[in-house]
């Protein structure tokens, strides 16, 4: 009888990956449907736990230091996140919607005058060759603009209904912080003893191990690379401002937010803040181009190592690879975090292998 329940149980499991397989063989996009509703149904739970590890710090420290009880550590740590959370959006906000709305007003201007650069090439290439004049013809600029401009609208008001559904998220993310922590040494016991039942003594003690070490580099990554975009977004604000570049607000907290994205951010940031400046004044536009250069280079060179050292530990092959892999599945905030959560990938591949090489022997040879 024992007998017949094992195998009823391993051939519903073979089934079960069978049919699987042959979802993903059948549409080859189902795993990134699959992940994409499954991050979009878990995103307020995954702030809550994001948001609870970064305060975890701060509340442990509160208590330890001053002997506080929780509930009141939970206060004043939340007082101030939220407090620190208000102040910036109600200084900061207002002024950055303020550019943004600006800068969409003068786009019409900005898109005649690359209507004016394009004439003035369709002239020069007219002699030359008709085709690629024809081609450049931009002389219906409505009837070539106005499905780009409908476009950008709509874009506009998909962007508005995504930044709401994320502040919802975020502030149920809160709620959901707030019970982890106030709770934390409850949920960390379940978990243990749920490893402890259900795996070997030694395996669950690994599995803890592992578990606390991820919890460290995520924790030290996300802290450290905040302070770090922060600063650049700061400096940036400040040398673009000295240049007198249009909308130094705006286009150094887009450049502070993108640095936190490895390699490929300052070069994300660098786009936009040259091509808006440019059509305000090339000469401007050129001098912001050297000052993102040189901001980045003193970023990458001795503020990112000073602030984060290293705090992954994975090369950027990897750093590349999972900033393409995050950003195709999860679009911007898959870019944002693909980093460190590959980082805790390669924490549990590496115990794995070290744990199978032991067992044949091998981890001395190689």
């Amino acid at each position: 009888m024992e007998l017949n329940r094992q195998l009823i149980w391993r051939l519903s499991v073979i089934g079960l990956i069978l049919l699987v397989l042959w979802r993903v063989i059948s549409e080859p996009d189902t795993i990134s449907r699959v992940l994409h509703y499954t991050f979009q149904l878990l995103t307020p739970v995954i702030m809550g736990i994001a948001i609870a590890l970064l305060l975890n710090t701060v509340l442990s420290y509160l208590e330890e230091k001053f002997r506080l009880k929780r509930y009141q550590s939970l206060l004043i740590v939340y007082i101030t996140f939220i407090g620190i959370l208000v102040v910036s959006i109600v200084t900061l906000f207002p002024r950055i919607y303020a550019s943004t709305v600006s800068l969409v007003e003068e786009l019409p201007v900005y898109i005649r005058q690359i209507d004016v650069f394009l004439g003035d090439v369709n002239t020069y290439l007219k002699d030359y060759n008709e085709t690629i004049a024809e081609a450049l013809d931009i002389n219906r600029f409505e009837e070539r603009y106005s499905g780009w401009l409908e476009t950008a609208v709509l874009s506009s008001v998909g962007y508005v209904s995504s930044l709401t559904m994320t502040l919802i998220n975020f502030l149920i993310g809160i709620v959901i912080s707030i019970y982890l922590l106030k709770d934390k040494e409850v949920f960390s016991r379940m978990f243990k003893r749920l490893l402890y039942a259900s795996l070997p003594v030694a395996t669950a003690k690994t599995s803890i191990d592992i578990f606390q070490e991820m919890d460290y580099i995520f924790k030290r990554y996300i802290i450290g690379k905040s302070l770090d975009c922060l600063i650049i977004g700061v400096l940036a604000v400040a040398g673009l401002l000295v240049i007198g570049a249009p909308y130094a607000l705006l286009l150094g907290v887009i450049i502070g937010v993108l640095n936190f994205i490895p390699y490929v951010g300052p070069l994300l940031g660098m786009i936009p803040a040259f091509i808006i400046t440019y059509f305000y004044d090339p000469f401007t536009a050129l001098l912001v181009l050297l000052f993102i250069f040189l901001l980045q280079q003193f970023d990458g060179l001795w503020l990112g190592p000073k602030i984060l050292g290293d705090s992954v530990g994975i090369t950027p092959f990897w750093v590349i690879t999972s900033i393409i892999i995050g950003g195709s599945l999860f679009g911007l905030v898959g870019m944002f975090i693909s980093v460190p959560i590959t980082a805790m990938i390669q924490v549990v591949m590496t115990r794995l292998i070290d744990f199978r090489l032991n067992e044949k022997n091998l981890n001395d040879l190689l």
